[in-house]
């Protein structure tokens, strides 16, 4: 019987309760989720390990979203970024992060969306990034 590995997500966000319901409902759905609260150590551990695909919250203690889409475009393309943002992304917020190499943006209450949007995203199996 062949088994399938199980993707790998990152998940950078400053509010404990919001990385508490997202790891819970991300392995639920089958996924390996690791979770950080600063861009320093999303950083860190992008140079270290494999990941699939990372959630990055707009807003980080330590760092713009902007400056982490940048460094992690530096480190790999291949990996994909979904920026989540505390209220509905407006057609300015797509334009403004699909430029620096976000797939999507998401509302970052929306949690069960945003499994969905993971998954659509994982679909088109990319290869993940490669620790540095």
């Amino acid at each position: 019987m062949m088994t399938t590995q199980r993707k790998k997500i990152l998940v950078a966000d400053c509010h404990e309760d919001v990385l508490i319901t997202l790891e819970r409902l991300l392995e639920d759905a089958g996924f390996d989720t690791t979770t950080v609260w600063t861009a320093r150590d999303l950083l860190r551990l992008v140079d270290s390990h494999i990941f699939d695909l990372v959630l990055v919250n707009k807003y980080l203690p330590d760092a713009d979203c902007e400056d982490v889409l940048k460094a992690l475009h530096k480190r790999s393309d291949e990996v994909p970024c979904i920026v989540m943002q505390p209220s509905a992304p407006e057609i300015v917020d797509f334009a403004r992060f699909e430029a620096l190499g976000a797939k999507n943006i998401v509302c970052k209450h929306c949690l069960r969306q945003i499994v969905e949007i993971v998954r659509e995203c994982l679909l088109c199996d990319r290869k993940p990034i490669p620790a540095a």
